[in-house]
C-alpha cells in the first residue's frame, strides 16, 4: 500500500512543479530564464492551435523532442474550443490551455 501512495504522491508533485504558462508573466520569466525553451514553447503555442487535434501530440514530440505530451481529449465547450496542453522539454514540465482553431471534420459512425 505504501508504494502505491508514494507513486500517487509523485504524480501530483510532478504536476505541481509544472510551469503553468497561463499565469501572468510566465512567458516573460521563461524568456529570461531559458531562452531556448522559450523559443520552442512560443512556436508550440503559436502553431498547435492550427494543427489537426488528433496529430498535435505526435507533432510536438517529433518536432521539439518533447516527452509526456498530453493534449487532453476533454475539450472545454467554449467558442473556440479549448484544451489543456502539457509537455516536458529537457525534464521541465509545462502546461497551457490552448484554443483549438483547426477545422473540424465529420467522421462517419461505424
Amino acid at each position: 500500500m505504501k508504494p502505491l501512495v508514494a507513486v500517487v504522491a509523485l504524480l501530483f508533485a510532478a504536476q505541481a512543479l509544472a510551469i503553468d504558462l497561463d499565469q501572468p508573466g510566465a512567458m516573460q520569466k521563461l524568456s529570461r530564464d531559458n531562452p531556448a525553451h522559450y523559443a520552442k514553447v512560443e512556436k508550440i503555442l503559436s502553431e498547435a492551435p492550427h494543427r489537426p487535434y488528433a496529430s498535435m501530440a505526435r507533432w510536438i514530440r517529433t518536432e521539439f523532442n518533447a516527452t509526456d505530451v498530453d493534449a487532453s481529449h476533454l475539450l472545454r465547450t467554449s467558442y473556440p474550443a479549448q484544451a489543456r496542453l502539457s509537455f516536458v522539454l529537457d525534464g521541465q514540465p509545462y502546461s497551457k490551455v490552448i484554443r483549438i482553431d483547426a477545422p473540424a471534420r465529420a467522421i462517419p459512425a461505424k
